[in-house]
């Protein structure tokens, strides 16, 4: 490793190496084999985001995959899959060990294997497959349905994310563990089905409030599923190299170091995220953008900032409905809402004195171990932003996420015995909840889309 890599890595893995992974983990190779049939557009998006997680984390990359022409979208310019997926890992990682080939034959010995698609060599460590809304991870080739393909656009993303986080536990010392989940459904192994959803999104005006991890990958993923309506993005904070290995729409230019170097000036986060998109960027702390006021009320607001009191500022704006996610120091990813009276509100669920526990992606790599210390690993942010963008599609439905009492759903990524976990926090005198006088009033002079799921309106 030459002096450009070290301090590279010194600056971006600061976090990933306090979570408690091991160098040498991090340098063991990761092949990642995409197959002649699996180039639909469910397992391009598969593909990309993989190696996506995986070069923000990894040091030592190995790719085999076909020339097709490119269908999903990519963070950088590229005609083909096989380009994609180069530019995609050297703009994340300009260090990056990469080799690539046409064939499986020069794989490296010691390689944690991972094969998209069926016509692949047997005996891989790892293979992805989806249906629907569902993903997996198998130790043995498994289907991927690709007709029509916008039904499979989850179930591909969550077996990237399934992946992703396999790969890390599998370079520490981990067991592999064949695992299927449907985010939608919010169901896991035997009970996961292939209920789906296709885009666009449609939630009318909508309000992101920090433009961290968990909202990059929320637009990360409603980039493929679409949206529509306008979208705004609020976040007075700039790139930082560190911000690299979790938030999956950024690359080390983004945060100032072109080429491995500290050369470049740090992009703001919120254009950042807005661009994934095409939403609109303001680049202000919630609290002190001053156009604010100019702006028309919004049908839905994500609160996915926790600094600044910003929890508690937001809760008290009348909203019928609050969704967010994070992640937690327990390899878990978590879906919250808010509906007033019904449910506590985000401040409360979450206190200022504990947000250590609910930071945007943050967790030990051993939650075993006593007083392990907090960082961040990219699989956790970008789970939690796909059960957040699931959430989006589902708004539309009368499903649970509405209707159902529970308001607080854990995704356990240890990958352990269960992996699901639903809670129900109630209404305790929520001090930040607007009464329901006050509720009505403001939405009988500003009517918002959403309107009719506040229980007082």
């Amino acid at each position: 490793m030459n002096d450009i890599a070290r301090r590279f890595y010194a600056e971006r893995d600061a976090r990933t190496l306090q979570y408690g992974a091991d160098t040498d983990a991090l340098t063991r190779p990761i092949a990642v084999l995409v197959a002649s049939d699996a180039t639909s557009r469910p397992a391009q998006v598969a593909a990309l985001a993989l190696v996506n997680m995986l070069a923000r984390v990894h040091r030592r990359l190995h790719l085999v995959v076909p020339t097709d022409d490119l269908w999903a979208q990519a963070l950088v310019d590229a005609p083909t899959l096989a380009d994609a997926m180069v530019a995609t890992v050297t703009s994340i990682n300009p260090v990056l060990a990469l080799t690539t080939a046409r064939t499986p034959a020069s794989i490296p010995a010691d390689a944690i294997t991972i094969g998209i698609g069926t016509k692949l060599p047997q005996r891989l460590d790892l293979y992805l497959g989806w249906h629907g809304g569902r993903g997996e991870i198998a130790t043995a080739p498994c289907p991927a349905s690709s007709t029509p393909e916008e039904e499979h656009l989850l179930g591909a993303a969550t077996a990237a994310c399934l992946a992703a986080t396999m790969a890390f536990r599998a370079a520490h010392g981990n067991a592999i563990r064949p695992t299927r989940l449907n985010p939608l459904e919010r169901t896991a192994d035997a009970d996961a089905g292939t209920t789906s959803q296709t885009g666009p999104v449609d939630a009318g005006n909508t309000l992101v409030v920090g433009a961290g991890a968990v909202s990059q990958a929320l637009f990360y993923w409603l980039r493929e599923i679409g949206v529509v309506g306008q979208w705004d993005v609020v976040d007075g904070d700039l790139a930082e190299l560190h911000n690299t290995n979790r938030c999956l729409g950024m690359t080390a230019a983004d945060a100032g170091w072109p080429n491995a170097l500290p050369h470049g000036e740090p992009r703001h986060k919120a254009s950042i995220t807005a661009e994934l998109i095409g939403a609109h960027p303001h680049p202000y702390w919630y609290d002190t953008w001053p156009d604010l006021a100019d702006f028309p009320r919004y049908d839905l607001v994500l609160p996915l900032a926790n600094e600044r009191d910003v929890r508690a500022q937001i809760a008290a704006l009348g909203q019928p409905v609050l969704l967010h996610a994070t992640t937690s120091p327990n390899w878990t990813a978590e879906l919250h809402r808010h509906i007033p009276d019904r449910d506590d509100c985000p401040a409360c669920r979450i206190p200022t004195a504990q947000t250590s526990s609910f930071l945007c992606s943050t967790g030990p790599a051993n939650p075993t171990t006593p007083g392990s210390a907090d960082a961040a690993l990219p699989f956790l942010s970008a789970t939690a932003g796909l059960l957040l963008a699931a959430s989006l599609l589902e708004l539309h439905e009368e499903r649970q996420l509405i209707t159902g009492r529970q308001n607080h759903w854990r995704l356990h990524l240890e990958l352990g015995y269960r992996l699901w976990q639903s809670i129900i926090h109630l209404n305790n005198g929520c001090p930040h909840t607007l009464p329901p006088a006050a509720r009505q009033n403001l939405h009988a002079s500003v009517p918002g889309r959403w309107s009719i799921i506040d229980p007082a309106l």
